[in-house]
């Protein structure tokens, strides 16, 4: 099997060594998990040990901006509805744009204030797409999923 990475996460090995790893690991464990890859990782020998923060002091103060991402990310509005036909809604209050995804300094906006501004609309309306396009990639070899596919491809930004 060949492996690359989609995105590099911190202090990446080579992709490949990565995933012959997690293979050997699956293979000798019978399974692989979060928690597994953490206790394998913690082998200095292992080439994802350096993925991980292992300063116990800092890696507290990074799980708790993952944290806050979720708290962030998983907070919605509720959009009641207005007709009897219609069903409530929910949308994310909090959206990082595109451009601050990777900087962890970077605000985060509000929904309206992504309807509010042109250059914030088109690059989370790119955003929508490029993770539409993702989804299409996952279920284009199945033939449930032929409609989905052409919906998505429909999509024009």
């Amino acid at each position: 099997m060949i492996y690359k990475w989609k995105r590099n996460p911190k202090n990446a090995p080579n992709a490949q060594d990565a995933g012959e790893c997690i293979e050997a690991i699956k293979k000798r464990r019978g399974g692989i998990t979060p928690q597994l890859l953490v206790i394998e990782a913690n082998k200095k020998r292992s080439p994802l040990h350096d993925c991980f923060e292992w300063d116990d002091s800092k890696a507290a103060g990074e799980y708790r901006i993952v944290q806050a991402r979720e708290i962030l990310r998983f907070l919605v509005i509720v959009i009641e509805p207005e007709t009897e036909t219609e069903e409530t809604r929910y949308i994310r209050a909090f959206i990082a744009p595109p451009e601050i995804e990777q900087d962890d300094g970077a605000s985060y906006v509000t929904i309206e204030e992504v309807r509010s501004d042109k250059d914030l609309h088109e690059a989370y309306l790119r955003q929508l797409k490029q993770e539409l396009d993702a989804i299409k990639d996952k279920i284009k070899t199945y033939r449930e999923f032929v409609s989905v596919v052409k919906a998505i491809e429909a999509v024009k930004i």
